[in-house]
């Protein structure tokens, strides 16, 4: 069936000379910039390309501020410190790159910059330790902090959780009080816990005096978000929105004319998208040869799963296009394959529709839901015209076609919005019981590592606590859930005296992070190894959910003490131990106390099973009917017969979910 294509019309807004800037800014700009000193927290919503980064770094540089911005993904982190930078060259503030590669080489440079632009994540703190031969990443964290020049930390929410709950002691969080502003960048992709500890970090750093501004950034909120910040994030949230009002002195182009194409997606969509990419590769070679810049891709691939990823570039590399032509980039891969330097085109997932600033000519995606699609039509027509080629659903198709001819991106974003489904953020889970218990365990955690401090007098140690409950009553009272907070709080009050049914909380506050789940792990991967020709890049870190679900192979290599794999291919059917019964459900449970409990894949107990009997996780079983049509694929639950079960923080919302259905069922 030919596809249906539309003529997505250019977006313009107003511009207006600002003596903050060395270029005509948007109104949104402007209202951040007036904002800034006025109010304690701002709210920007705008379209992708519409300059949401300039209107909360502007401020910062031109003041000379500390900040520190936070990014949903790692990839993110690194394109918004080369955007920071090139900012700032625009608006004439001299800003330096500061990263492990450069401390020692270029000194002097970074000694005369007025702003350096650190950009932090896991490795690269591991090798900050590593370059500055500190004792341990709390201590290369401090110094990488440290206030001795105004600094904006380019990071992601897992750092700033662990540095609030002092995972690397108090140093790094002393460092942080300098550090007037918080940026979160893409707000909109916090759901359920992710949402609750985004709220409390927030909640937790204001109540110890830190980021006296908060700056919110999103260019596809969900509504119910919206509703919960309004209420939560201090009562001056300003949005910052477009207005009509003022004096503007012209128009910008915010985003060019985009040719979309509809392709009705059909049961092998790898295999379709490959058509449609090998149709043009003539023409993106040739655009490779005539737009030789470093900044340029011919074209960008954006496709739903990491299975569908690799599949995708095997058959690219099949039908002709050179292995070392492709950029990788998505999960289950090394970091050294994702560069993006005289690349043909790049290929990835969820990594790369948020905010990554792409100039291509081609896009080529799928989406599942609105907000997605919205993302990754915005990777294309930021620097110019272009085309961007869509496999859709069977609604979202015919709806494409009787649209026909040409279309604002109002319309377009509006019939989105009807034709795909909006993921379900769960904002409501961070005002119930669990919510609060998982909001309640950073600030206990922080008490935890004060209290372990042989030098830590009880006086000190009790003022701290009755500051942290003071920041936690005001927070629930800001989320309307004061009594859900007295119940958190008693359940901690009962694992202290060492009641049997609270012990559960010592063993999560252990296993805790922003991103709780089961953990990740390092595996060796034989079938990347031989496809990047390298054993070194056979490597890397994969959740454990998606290694029994995808994982093939899966085993323990006691030479490597590692988890190696054949590689990933299509789901397995993945089921728990079915020792469970009624009385199991509804509460939290240990894995200490069931050592019977396996993980399996395809029926075969998996090294998995042994990997997370190494410390003790947290669980919860409900019934599958009690929860049947409330879970998605972004919860990782595992069948146990008649029941599923979830493991660390998806316990808590599996729980919430099942108490949740059980109140809306009619009585």
């Amino acid at each position: 069936m030919p596809g249906v294509t539309l003529e997505v019309e250019p977006y313009r807004l107003p511009v207006t000379s600002h003596p903050a800037s060395r270029v005509a800014l948007y109104p949104h700009q402007v209202a951040m910039w007036e904002a800034w000193t006025k109010r304690p927290t701002t709210l920007l919503t705008a379209r992708t390309g519409a300059g949401k980064t300039r209107a909360a770094m502007l401020p910062i540089l031109r003041r000379r501020e500390f900040g520190v911005a936070v990014y949903p993904t790692n990839e993110l982190v690194k394109d918004q410190v080369r955007a920071v930078e090139g900012l700032a060259r625009a608006e004439g503030v001299d800003a330096a790159i500061w990263t492990p590669e450069v401390w020692e080489s270029k000194r002097e440079t970074h000694s005369r910059a007025e702003h350096l632009l650190v950009p932090l994540d896991g490795p690269l703190l591991d090798e900050w330790q590593t370059r500055t031969r500190c004792k341990n990443r709390g201590e290369a964290l401090r110094r990488v902090l440290e206030p001795n020049k105004p600094k904006i930390v380019f990071t992601n929410p897992d750092i700033l959780f662990l540095i609030l709950g002092l995972h690397y002691h108090a140093e790094p969080l002393e460092a942080l009080r300098r550090y007037e502003t918080l940026v979160v960048d893409e707000f909109h992709l916090y759901h359920g816990v992710e949402l609750a500890h985004a709220l409390v970090m927030v909640a937790l750093a204001r109540g110890l005096r830190m980021f006296q501004r908060l700056a919110l950034l999103s260019a596809t909120p969900h509504p119910k978000v919206l509703e919960l910040l309004q209420r939560t994030i201090e009562s001056e949230v300003s949005d910052c929105l477009p207005t009509e009002d003022g004096e503007w002195s012209g128009e910008r182009m915010v985003a060019h004319r985009v040719g979309l194409t509809g392709i009705l997606g059909g049961q092998d969509s790898v295999e379709e998208m490959r058509r449609q990419v090998i149709a043009v590769k003539g023409e993106l070679e040739r655009l490779r040869e005539e737009k030789p810049e470093r900044g340029y891709l011919p074209a960008v691939i954006i496709v739903n799963s990491v299975v569908d990823a690799i599949r995708l570039e095997d058959r690219l590399v099949e039908s002709g296009f050179r292995a070392e032509s492709l950029a990788i980039i998505r999960g289950l891969s090394h970091r050294a394959i994702r560069d993006t330097r005289c690349k043909v085109l790049a290929l990835g997932t969820s990594a790369i529709e948020v905010g990554v600033d792409f100039h291509c000519d081609y896009l080529f995606f799928e989406a599942f839901e609105a907000a997605s699609f919205l993302q990754r039509l915005g990777r294309v027509g930021r620097h110019g015209p272009g085309r961007a080629i869509a496999l859709l659903p069977p609604n979202a198709f015919q709806g494409m076609a009787s649209l026909g001819g040409a279309v604002d991106r109002s319309t377009l974003e509006e019939r989105i919005q009807a034709w795909y489904p909006s993921a379900d953020a769960r904002p409501w889970f961070a005002g119930t019981d669990y919510g609060m218990i998982t909001a309640r365990s950073l600030g206990e955690n922080l008490i935890r590592t004060v209290a372990k401090d042989a030098r830590a007098k009880a006086d000190v140690l009790e003022s701290i606590r009755g500051r942290l409950d003071a920041i936690l009553e005001a927070h629930a009272a800001r989320l309307g859930c004061e009594a859900e907070n007295q119940r958190g709080k008693r359940v901690f009050e009962r694992c202290a005296a060492g009641k049997e049914h609270a012990r559960w909380v010592e063993a999560y506050c252990g296993l805790n992070r922003f991103r709780t789940s089961m953990p990740s792990v390092c595996v060796h991967d034989f079938s990347e190894q031989r496809r990047r020709g390298d054993w070194g890049l056979g490597d890397y870190d994969a959740d454990l959910p998606t290694l029994l679900k995808r994982g093939t192979g899966l085993a323990w290599n006691e030479k490597l003490q590692r988890l190696t794999i054949r590689g990933i291919g299509k789901y397995r059917r993945v089921h728990a131990s079915e020792i469970f019964d009624d009385e199991d459900c509804g509460q939290i449970l240990e894995t200490s106390n069931f050592p019977k409990l396996r993980l399996y894949q395809d029926g075969e107990s998996t090294p998995i099973s042994d990997l997370m009997s190494r410390e003790n996780h947290v669980f919860a079983v409900v019934r599958k009917s009690d929860v049947e049509g409330r879970i998605d694929w972004g919860l990782p639950v595992f069948e146990s017969g008649c029941y599923v079960l979830a493991f660390d923080g998806a316990a808590l919302l599996l729980l919430e979910i099942a108490r949740k259905a059980k109140q809306d069922r009619p009585a």
